[in-house]
């Protein structure tokens, strides 16, 4: 697992999602700092670009700028998408999509939206308004001290502690190399402790290498874990993977986690090789058949000993209780 640094400031560096749809249709627009873990979210009933374009707009009003922003691959969201592509550029701001198939690259706004799903579900369970609800849940969460950094999201964000309903003895002064120390032995543990329960292990795949791309969508139950199609690797900055096809040269990202490493000539040389020769003593010619010791044995001569009564064995003897035993019958002599 790799973790990704934390920013200098606040609202440098954005990660946005959509959630949703919602049973009226509607989507929920997250949009997480990742230095101090303020997030805002604003109701959308639509979720194309233009609108997408006139929520960041009123954010930036707000708070300004960002220095980049890390999206999935919506179709609104990526560099393919003209408009929003242009909008970006037009603000200066770098835009970043993660990588096909690989959610964990922008996993701290989906691990808000798990947060605000299962806050909507408990309000809609109890019949309560949600927007009242998601509201309430937002200020508590942006005055409560974060897990990972030691400090509240507004504390971070703002520079102070926000008022809530709670009493406050007084506002401390914001440390932030304390916060820095929290946040980075924390992000430590968790990735030790992930990287202990899966297993994981450092990625052999360089550049240059031969590799199969795992298949992401399977036709069937028949259908093999990785696609029939060799890949060279261009490029690899961390997990990030870039890889052409050595049949259409179309190239593909990819995460090192969906790739597998194809043994190089020599070992396949070797590996055929071995083939041949074990196919060539599996040759009638090479076969050596047991002898057939059973039928031998049958055919032998027994000696006279052996031939005449029974085979000897050990001697039988009843058990001494039974010497008082009188049989049901009685033969007369």
């Amino acid at each position: 697992m790799h973790r990704r640094e934390l920013p200098s400031g606040p609202w440098e560096d954005l990660a946005i999602d959509f959630l949703g749809p919602l049973p009226e249709g509607q989507f929920l627009f997250v949009v997480v700092d990742l230095y101090s873990r303020y997030f805002e979210v604003c109701e959308m009933e639509t979720i194309t670009a233009e609108s997408t374009i006139r929520e960041l707009t009123a954010m930036f009003s707000r708070f300004g700028v960002p220095l980049t922003l890390t999206a999935d691959n919506a179709p609104q969201l990526t560099k393919d998408c003209e408009e929003f592509s242009q909008f970006c550029s037009n603000y200066g701001i770098k835009l970043i999509n993660t990588i096909p198939y690989w959610p964990q690259m922008n996993g701290e706004v989906e691990r808000q939206n798990r947060t605000i799903l299962k806050r909507l579900r408990i309000a809609q369970e109890l019949g309560q308004d949600w927007r009242k609800e998601l509201q309430k849940f937002l200020l508590s969460y942006r005055a409560s001290n974060h897990t990972t950094t030691g400090r509240s999201p507004a504390e971070l964000m703002f520079g102070h502690k926000i008022r809530t309903k709670l009493p406050q003895i007084s506002r401390s002064i914001l440390e932030d190399e304390a916060m820095r120390d929290f946040d980075r032995i924390n992000k430590e543990k968790g990735r030790q402790y992930s990287d202990q329960r899966r297993g994981a292990q450092e990625s052999g795949i360089k550049k240059g290498d031969i590799v199969l791309t795992k298949r992401m969508k399977k036709e069937n139950k028949l259908s093999t874990e990785y696609v029939n199609e060799p890949f060279i690797v261009r490029s690899k900055v961390g997990a990030d993977t870039c890889i052409e096809s050595m049949e259409t040269g179309k190239t593909f990202r990819r995460n090192a986690a969906h790739l597998k490493k194809v043994e190089d000539n020599n070992d396949q040389v070797n590996l055929n090789n071995s083939n041949q020769e074990q196919e060539s003593l599996n040759t009638p010619e090479c076969l050596t058949y047991p002898l057939n010791t059973t039928n031998e044995q049958a055919t032998d001569p027994q000696p006279e000993d052996e031939q005449a009564g029974p085979s000897k064995g050990r001697k039988r003897a009843e058990p001494s209780w039974f010497s008082d035993y009188v049989p049901h019958f009685i033969k007369k002599g």
